[in-house]
């Protein structure tokens, strides 16, 4: 009879033990296809966009790319930032995941942004992919995911 208990013991706790998800409790990292940035004069770091002496208006920039025929408009949002020293900034969502993208700021002014992507396969939370890195006109690296970044024009 002592025998059969033990049995019992070891084949309940061997099921709660194998039965437990170890990821059942994590937090996971989601995707992150946003870029902040703030447009600015290069020789002042004035705010082009936004404030007093602004010469683009935010109502007329888009951020989209091109795929053989297809043209992607990403989607964007201003966020204001008063206590920060700065009017607002453009938070842009690049999805769907593209490498080019360009950003037009008025008919004559349009800028290339190549995007870097780090993708990581995790075991309990699929793939995450987040954007590393922006190359500015094939020039100027400014990091992805690494808060508010300015252009400098």
């Amino acid at each position: 009879m002592g025998h059969i208990k033990y049995a019992a013991f070891v084949i309940f706790f061997s099921f709660m033990f194998f039965s437990c998800d170890p990821c059942k409790n994590l937090d996971c990292l989601s995707d992150n296809y946003n870029g902040q940035f703030r447009i600015v004069r290069a020789t002042d770091g004035e705010d082009l966009v936004f404030g007093p002496n602004s010469i683009y208006e935010k109502s007329q920039i888009t951020f989209y790319s091109l795929k053989n025929t297809d043209t992607t408009f990403f989607d964007y949002q201003t966020i204001k930032f008063p206590n920060m020293g700065y009017d607002s900034i453009l938070r842009v969502h690049f999805f769907p995941k593209t490498d080019i993208a360009y950003m037009r700021l008025s008919n004559g002014d349009i800028d290339t942004l190549e995007i870097s992507h780090k993708t990581l396969d995790t075991k309990c939370c699929g793939t995450i992919t987040e954007i590393t890195n922006f190359k500015f006109n094939k020039s100027v690296d400014i990091p992805g995911g690494m808060g508010t970044q300015e252009i400098r024009k």
